[in-house]
């Protein structure tokens, strides 16, 4: 086990795509270093793998992303490098320390002379009502049920959101077995074909996309444009799901809703980028509503506005597994020449390169996520009584009535209302709130603040503390 107080020279945190590229190139170079991730695996959300006893995924199978990760997972459990998974970081410390929850087990600190930041992204969601009922998943867990245990959710299912994660999901859910009752996507097709020219030039995307309509429109699928989520029914579960056709803003349109039976419903929204640990670490954020809200600011050798510490992946935008594997590389190449360990004349073409191709991913990025863009002011739509936060129940008409009182920040929200103090500490509705506190209050994303962010990070186990303190 590692001891408390334990020093190296790079600690990465996140064994997504970002952090396993950067830590396989570092571990060649003599380094002490640490890899720490929250999962029993390697590889993050996007590399799930079904296990030996249900089959594995065969190359055919795999997007050539995935195949060059799971290479990547196979390399650096070969490298000399320290893997702790099932690892929780709770907090960051202006003297180079980090504080860890290991197993739920034991808390320690550790420290570090450059920290790199991958801690990538988590679905985002938006509310409408029913959608706390039981059957009613994100396409995400949809996907790890199917992957991980090769369990069906349910035998009909409807998908509903927006986003290329949808037709993914469906994809699987097919593969697996399932019957699909439909595809609901919220933005307009004619987006897409304005998008063709940007797609051409990110082929791996475009192949990926195909793959999954081929599927879907062999087995009959309809795909629907333009279609809302309005409403999920039902007694003790998902019985029924309402649909509704919207205009141009996203808005829906009286008279067009039908009711669908199903078993359990899918929906996704897109992803926002898990900026808390660099938050909590005194890191510049900006945001942008393109690259999915609020993101950590990093110059074109990913360094952030604190000294030591860099980020890279999803953090920096959510761009997808190109992009991260580009940005793993030339973190690990910053941290390389920070450290000494490469001379930076020969080394400079290759730095180059990767913030050309960079670049070239920042751009298809921000064409890419503008086409599933949900208006914040279709949020006050919603019932009054639709639930905004699920830990602590509050309701819409709850911030509506604190908003009234005066709370126009998301901290005076959280403390009239108690928002985001729940057991996931506001994973799941602190995007809403932001982007319903930019609706109500009629202002940009940037302007309406954040949220807070003190250590514990995540809720720590009372058995790690008492033997952390023994």
């Amino acid at each position: 086990m590692i001891e408390d107080k334990s020093k190296y020279e790079v600690i990465i945190v996140g064994s997504g795509l970002a952090g396993l590229v950067a830590a396989n190139i570092l571990a060649d170079y003599n380094l002490k270093i640490l890899l720490v991730d929250e999962n029993i695996h390697l590889g993050g959300q996007l590399l799930r793998k079904i296990p030996e006893e249900l089959g594995e995924y065969s190359e055919l199978h795999l997007d050539k992303v995935k195949r060059v990760g799971f290479e990547f997972v196979n390399q650096v459990k070969q490298k000399k490098l320290t893997l702790l998974n099932k690892t929780i970081l709770m907090g960051i410390y202006n003297d180079r320390e980090i504080l860890l929850e290991w197993n739920r087990q034991k808390a320690f600190s550790l420290k570090y002379d450059l920290l790199l930041l991958a801690t990538g992204a988590r679905e985002r969601f938006i509310p409408f009502k029913g959608w706390t009922l039981p059957g009613v998943y994100s396409t995400g867990l949809v996907q790890v049920l199917m992957k991980s245990s090769g369990v069906l959710p349910a035998r009909r299912m409807l998908i509903g959101g927006t986003g290329l994660f949808l037709l993914a999901a469906g994809y699987e859910y097919l593969k697996n077995g399932g019957r699909l009752l439909g595809i609901m996507e919220q933005s307009p097709w004619l987006n897409k074909i304005k998008f063709m020219p940007q797609i051409f030039h990110q082929f791996p995307k475009f192949w990926e996309g195909a793959r999954y309509l081929s599927l879907i429109y062999r087995s009959r699928v309809p795909v629907k444009y333009k279609r809302k989520i309005v409403e999920a029914r039902g007694e003790k579960q998902v019985e029924e799901v309402v649909v509704a056709r919207v205009d141009g803003r996203g808005r829906v349109i009286k008279g067009t809703e039908r009711t669908y039976s199903v078993e359990a419903l899918a929906v996704g929204y897109g992803f926002v980028p898990n900026i808390e640990a660099a938050q909590l670490a005194g890191c510049e954020l900006e945001y942008a509503r393109e690259k999915g809200g609020w993101t950590v600011k990093v110059n074109d050798r990913l360094e952030t506005s604190v000294p030591d510490i860099l980020a890279a992946g999803e953090i920096t935008g959510i761009g997808g597994g190109q992009k991260s594997i580009c940005e793993g590389q030339l973190a690990a190449y910053t941290i390389l020449e920070k450290l000494g360990k490469v001379k930076e004349v020969p080394f400079a073409p290759r730095l180059k390169k990767l913030q050309r191709e960079r670049k070239h991913h920042l751009s298809f990025m921000k064409c890419f996520n503008s086409l599933y863009q949900v208006e914040p002011a279709t949020l006050l739509d919603l019932p009054e009584e639709t639930i905004i936060c699920r830990c602590e129940s509050v309701t819409l008409k709850d911030l509506k009535e604190a908003l009234k009182m005066g709370c126009h920040n998301p901290n005076a929200l959280k403390v009239a209302t108690r928002c985001a103090m729940g057991k996931c500490q506001g994973r799941t509705c602190t995007p809403i709130i932001y982007e319903l506190l930019q609706a109500m209050c009629q202002r940009e994303g940037g302007e309406i603040g954040l949220f807070t962010v003190r250590p514990p990070l995540k809720p720590i186990s009372l058995q790690a503390l008492n033997k952390s303190s023994s």
